[in-house]
């Protein structure tokens, strides 16, 4: 069976194509998020795909798992817009949440959580995705992922709140300044993945204590946040997935036990146990 696995965050999308067990081609495209994303952003991440997909018209299914995704009129809309792509293929659309939970929690219950360029919760009981809470995106909720560690920086930095040396490092690595700062992100367009794009700068200084701090303060707010959302005792593990998840661990675990919540497994990405499943089946 010739088989599509997406995997599609805020900041980019993986694509792997199956041709029964075997793996017959990989692409990394720009990401997609229903809630941000035109119509025709996202359309083109599928036409940039295509021509690296081995006989795209014997499609015979396509699983996708994608942020935005947890409301059934956004797997609706995603089901159509690949049905245009691939008219032949039965496509299933699932939210991203779902992709880690079954690459990371197994048949346990678990909470499992995203940090990546945004960030999602929820509590998996072993085999169904049982409750989420809530997803604000940016602009009122996301603590803990790529764009509020990037959202702290410049705050920092705006309210000249970070040591000179850090703020004089940043002008001269991103070319910003007040002026230009307050324009990208009120008038242009994706100012998540501009924010989101300082993440690496705050994780190569954790060093400085200012910026340690803003860190922790940021995952500490994560997991306060979404742990009354959870019936969470002592045991109950946090499963975590994404490049801030994985980059931050550090910081991240010394956040959770003072919030009291028990880090457990932790990958960059579950693209490669979702494939081990496709491939079993």
């Amino acid at each position: 069976m010739n088989r599509i696995i997406i995997d599609a965050g805020a900041t980019k999308t993986d694509f792997i194509v199956l041709n029964g067990g075997v793996e017959v081609a990989h692409h990394i495209g720009k990401g997609i998020n229903p809630n941000y994303c035109s119509e025709a952003e996202m359309m083109q991440v599928f036409a940039d795909f295509v021509p690296h997909c081995p006989n795209s018209s014997l499609i015979e299914e396509i699983y996708y798992y994608g942020a935005g995704c947890a409301s059934v009129s956004n797997q609706l809309y995603m089901q159509q817009l690949m049905s245009a792509f691939f008219p032949m293929a039965n496509c299933l659309v699932y939210s991203d949440l779902l992709a880690v939970c079954h690459a990371l929690s197994r048949a346990e219950r678990a909470i499992v959580c995203i940090l990546g360029t945004g960030s999602a919760s929820c509590l998996f009981d072993g085999t169904n995705l049982e409750h989420r809470a809530p997803s604000l995106g940016f602009m009122l909720g996301d603590d803990g992922s790529g764009t509020n560690l990037g959202k702290r920086l410049l705050t920092a930095y705006l309210n000249r709140q970070l040591p000179e040396n850090i703020s004089l490092e940043l002008e001269k690595s991103f070319d910003v300044s007040f002026d230009k700062v307050i324009h990208r992100i009120y008038k242009e367009s994706e100012p998540n993945r501009f924010m989101a794009s300082f993440a690496p700068f705050v994780h190569e200084h954790l060093n400085n204590e200012v910026i340690w701090q803003l860190s922790e303060d940021a995952f500490s707010d994560f997991f306060a946040k979404q742990r009354v959302h959870y019936p969470v005792n002592e045991s109950m593990r946090w499963h975590l997935s994404g490049s801030v998840a994985f980059h931050f661990q550090e910081v991240i675990r010394i956040s959770a036990e003072k919030q009291q919540c028990k880090i457990g497994n932790v990958v960059a990405s579950p693209m490669t146990s979702l494939v081990e499943y496709y491939k079993s089946i």
